[in-house]
């Protein structure tokens, strides 16, 4: 068998196929009840005007909070109380990770129908604690593998015993990647028809990310 081979960094040594990246635990993860998004989750810079959406069921958990005061009174059950809190965690959570404006925040509680002095103290809180909350949300969110370095090979078999002539050809990636601060590497092979299809669906899904659409679903699962 004759085999011509590209001069490349990556040694032969290294074509074993590499183990699969192991499973990431979700750091931070926590219990919810229906109607709530509840992870730990990286946050994007906030820009140009953002509203929070609420659900029905977090209007109702948050509508709790103008009794809260007189909860021992008016009777009110731990679960309601229980309930509001985490209507206020989500509040407080959602709004600092898009790191909403003053306006934009005054315009998402407007929907509660709060009184004007409970919709300031809601303001403050924000303001006081949320650089605090993105503080510890970027504590709780898993860490992602990270590019760090690539090397590829390219192997061309133009004869074996039984075919002399053939054109057979290989590509052969070896890609690190910062896991966990450390370093791993993967090794991956493919034929070029196999590479060439495979850069099409990511330039693809590349395109389709800057659609609006798209935009709009990847700003509600953060």
């Amino acid at each position: 068998m004759v085999v011509v081979t590209a001069p490349t960094s990556l040694p032969p040594a290294s074509l074993q196929e590499g183990p699969p990246p192991p499973a990431l635990a979700r750091a931070g993860a926590y219990r919810c009840r229906a109607g709530y998004r509840c992870r730990a989750a990286p946050f994007p810079e906030r820009g140009g005007e953002m509203l929070l959406v609420l659900s029905e069921a977090q209007r109702a958990d948050l509508g709790c909070l103008p009794r809260a005061g007189a909860a021992g009174k008016l009777n009110i059950d731990v679960d309601t109380i229980q309930h509001g809190v985490e209507g206020l965690m989500y509040l407080l959570t959602e709004s600092s990770k898009v790191m909403i404006s003053e306006t934009d925040f005054q315009d998402s509680i407007h929907v509660l129908g709060f009184s004007d002095e409970l919709n300031k103290l809601l303001l403050q809180l924000y303001l006081d604690n949320r650089k605090e909350i993105r503080s510890v949300l970027s504590e709780l969110a898993p860490k992602l593998p990270s590019y760090h370095n690539l090397e590829w090979r390219l192997d061309v078999q133009l004869a074996s015993r039984s075919l002399r002539q053939q054109i057979k050809p290989a590509v052969t990636i070896k890609l690190h990647l910062n896991e966990n601060n450390d370093h791993t590497a993967h090794v991956l092979q493919a034929d070029p028809s196999t590479l060439l299809h495979l850069i099409q669906q990511l330039e693809q899904a590349l395109g389709e990310m800057k659609m609006n659409h798209c935009r709009r679903i990847v700003r509600n699962m953060k």
